[in-house]
């Protein structure tokens, strides 16, 4: 089924920076009326006013994905300015680095709070509108690559875009006919702050040196998917390559994966600093700048 973009109400989570922010652009200029919602308001309307500034319509809703009642407010807002919403983007997330032990449980609750209940937040609040709106609508729900393999020191991240991938796989199904349909991306490593913004407790640099897929790459296949859904998108190279060999050789990836755990806290006993660690990163706060 192909869908129109121009003239959609379009709803995008975590559009302060990186994909979201792209997303939201790139929706407008394809004739997209869009909502942005995230935590630095500030961003939010610079969005706003370049959107705007271009001929298109924009509407900045600050929103704690993480607060249910912030997520409700957001999809209240949206329909009370458009009237309906055509496209939800769950996009908003953060990120955690650490060895489980060492991490602690409110930590591991916070991420899975942002990262896969604020998408529940989202889908409970518009599915039952889209339900009886007509033409129904599209839920796109950005997973990772470590939403299909695990990664060590990412056990906090890694269960949130597991659940989310599982949640999406099931509510698609659940809305096939119901003219709903339910979009899973997959990306890899992807130009956007989480590296940079991610809580740290490994003593280690997160990997900014690492090539990244585009973030305008990204939102233009965002773009796509919603003019085309499709259930799933794996996205890029990395992310190609990483869920082809753990389909392949899943064995030889758990032990290549393993040895690096003793690898890193060598190099962080080495080191003996704990100046790269960022215990808090952007799980509570959003970052300053």
């Amino acid at each position: 089924m192909i869908r129109r973009i121009s003239g959609t109400a379009v709803v995008i989570t975590g559009a302060t920076s990186g994909i979201g922010r792209e997303a939201a652009l790139q929706f407008a200029d394809a004739g997209a009326r869009v909502v942005v919602a995230g935590r630095r308001e500030e961003r939010l309307k610079e969005l706003v006013s370049e959107i705007e500034a271009k001929g298109g319509e924009a509407l900045a809703v600050r929103a704690d994905v993480a607060d249910q009642s912030q997520v409700d407010n957001l999809i209240e807002t949206a329909f009370e300015k458009f009237g309906r919403v055509d496209t939800l983007v769950n996009n908003a997330g953060v990120a955690l680095a650490a060895k489980f032990e060492t991490q602690t449980l409110e930590d591991f609750r916070r991420l899975m709070d942002v990262n896969f209940w604020g998408a529940v937040y989202g889908c409970r609040a518009v599915v039952p509108r889209m339900k009886t709106q007509p033409g129904g609508g599209v839920i796109i729900n950005i997973s990772s690559i470590l939403g299909k393999r695990g990664m060590p020191f990412e056990t906090a991240y890694c269960a949130s875009k597991f659940a989310l991938a599982g949640f999406s796989e099931s509510l698609r199904v659940e809305l096939m006919t119901e003219s709903i349909d339910v979009v899973s991306v997959f990306p890899g490593a992807v130009e956007t702050e989480i590296f940079e913004s991610a809580a740290n407790h490994t003593g280690l640099e997160m990997p900014t040196f690492l090539p990244k897929f585009p973030a305008k790459e990204m939102a233009r296949l965002i773009v796509r998917a919603a003019r085309y859904p499709q259930p799933e998108i794996v996205m890029a190279l990395d992310a190609l390559a990483i869920n082809a060999a753990n389909k392949l050789v899943p064995s030889i990836v758990d032990m290549a994966l393993g040895w690096t755990v003793p690898f890193m806290d060598g190099i962080r006993r080495a080191s003996k600093s704990n100046k790269s660690e960022k215990p808090g990163g952007n799980l509570y706060e959003p970052p300053k700048h």
